[in-house]
């Protein structure tokens, strides 16, 4: 007979009714739980669920300590599956409300800092990019074409030791729609884009006729022009003589800001100036065991050390209303983040679809049963602390602590999102292997499992799956992974920037990315 910890994982004792098998548990196996014998009634696949005791039809089953379906009646030892629980969640009565206790900051942390480009309004980047903006899909090739000419150019960049690189944002917005939420939405988004720390200078590139041209941004733009944040140009194809004219204008007008943009070098700064962004993809039944979790832990040690955190996806959450409503700053916050689920629901049905299609064919044969399982395990990104605010998708973040940002659950629109939020490093989890990037801020890859890991050895930054394999615990690779991203804001590069994957993609109004 073998203990069960050696074979499974159970995330609270204390609550949890059910376990999760490390690897395939063959039927009749016996396992020793505290002090009593649990016999698997029929085979258990790697990252699938047991339960631990009988649950009473009608019971609601638990796993983190809340509840992710009701039992139709399951017997000890026997699998949790779809057809034995139902996808019911108790309702929560918004009247037992009280809101939790003040975040308390540690010296521990607060102490600690990183190398950062330090900008004139007191935000401090992680990067310094050059950044050429398309304000639409018109231009947005022809702005590709500009960066990559200088940004693929050895000659070019290698006398300018602090800029990390001249990168474009090509994008299929700005005109050919309606002039109401996907033009804003768009156009919080460049905001968010060119006003961001990581950015050191900027080349805005127009049309000129289409919706979001020079008239349009320039005047949503209009404080961060005021201020002089950045260096910041225009440039006009249809008066600029043509695309290859315009090209080499382009060209000419950011080799001339290099110097400026490169005068700015690294300095200490503290913990409470990084805002870390998480995300999930390609997710598998590990990863609300091992790298959400690790994530979560981590994004609790910097916000100890005053620092702040974006957690986003909202299809992703659907139904962890239960774990994160004690969290809540206030009520007026918790009915903010209930509105924002009811919108995507509504969303959904408008479209004809529902919100099951988040969870994939690789999410279910990986042992996710149903969306509430997968929600709980998603949250545990955000970690522990109180929920400050609730924002819009690519709204600034402007309280320290934890946000959540409506977004979806797609992961270049969703992290798309977060950075222009002010994220400036992202903690991304994935089970199967993500590989994305994005356009301007360092994205650290955290696997949920070794074999994940061992596959993708030039995409993964971190191994979180060691929490299967190793005599570890989730606070120890919180630790370790804490360092890497201090070592990320100062400098160190990630897989996704070495390999150049600059994604950018927004988030279109109406479209339901799951």
């Amino acid at each position: 007979m073998n203990n069960l910890e050696d074979v499974a994982m159970i995330m609270n004792p204390e609550l949890d009714q059910v376990a999760i098998a490390k690897e395939n548990i063959l039927s009749g196996y016996h396992l020793k739980y505290k002090g009593d014998s649990i016999v698997i009634e029929t085979l258990i696949e790697k990252g699938h669920r047991f339960a631990l005791v009988d649950i009473k039809k009608g019971e609601f089953v638990r796993q983190y300590g809340y509840p992710f379906g009701q039992s139709k009646g399951i017997l000890k030892g026997e699998s949790i599956t779809s057809v034995n629980v139902d996808n019911v969640l108790p309702e929560i009565d918004l009247k037992n409300f009280s809101g939790p206790c003040k975040t308390t900051f540690e010296e521990k942390y607060s102490n600690r800092t990183f190398s950062g480009f330090i900008r004139k309004n007191g935000a401090v980047g992680t990067r310094n990019y050059y950044l050429v903006v398309p304000t639409s899909m018109c231009v947005s090739e022809t702005a590709l074409q500009v960066s990559l000419s200088l940004d693929n150019n050895e000659n070019v960049l290698k006398e300018y030791s602090n800029i990390d690189g001249v990168v474009a944002i090509p994008h299929t917005e700005g005109c050919g729609c309606a002039s109401n939420l996907q033009i804003d939405r768009f156009l919080r988004v460049l905001k968010g884009y060119v006003g961001h720390p990581n950015v050191g200078g900027c080349l805005i590139i127009d049309l000129g006729c289409e919706q979001t041209n020079y008239e349009k941004v320039h005047g949503y733009l209009k404080d961060i022009v005021d201020e002089n944040l950045t260096p910041l140009d225009w440039i006009t194809l249809q008066e600029s003589g043509g695309t290859r004219a315009l090209q080499e204008k382009a060209a000419s007008i950011i080799r001339n800001r290099l110097n400026e943009v490169n005068r700015v070098k690294r300095k200490a700064a503290p913990l409470e100036k990084l805002i870390v962004g998480t995300e999930c993809g390609a997710s598998d039944s590990f990863s609300g065991i091992t790298a959400n979790p690790v994530i979560g832990n981590t994004v609790d040690k910097i916000i100890y050390g005053g620092g702040s955190a974006i957690l986003s996806e909202i299809p992703e959450m659907v139904g962890s209303f239960n774990i994160l409503f004690s969290r809540f700053r206030t009520l007026e916050i918790a009915n903010k983040f209930n509105d924002l689920e009811k919108w995507y629901t509504n969303l959904a049905k408008n479209l004809g679809e529902t919100l099951s299609g988040n969870l994939v064919p690789k999410n279910i044969e990986g042992g996710l049963l149903n969306n509430y399982i997968k929600s709980l395990g998603a949250a545990l990104k955000g970690g522990e602390t109180a929920v400050e605010d609730v924002i819009e998708y690519a709204e600034s973040a402007q309280t320290r602590g934890l946000s959540i940002m409506q977004g979806p659950g797609g992961d270049l629109e969703s992290v798309t999102g977060i950075v222009a939020a002010g994220a400036n490093v992202i903690c991304f989890s994935t089970g199967y292997g993500a590989t994305s990037g994005n356009a301007i801020c360092p994205v650290i890859k955290i696997s949920s499992n070794d074999s994940t890991f061992e596959k993708l050895p030039e995409d993964i930054d971190f191994n979180a799956g060691r929490l299967l394999s190793e005599q570890t615990t989730i606070d120890a690779l919180a630790e370790e992974l804490l360092e890497n991203v201090i070592l990320t804001a100062s400098g160190k590069k990630t897989w996704s920037e070495k390999w150049k994957q600059h994604q950018f993609q927004v988030w279109t109004a109406g479209k339901l990315p799951l």
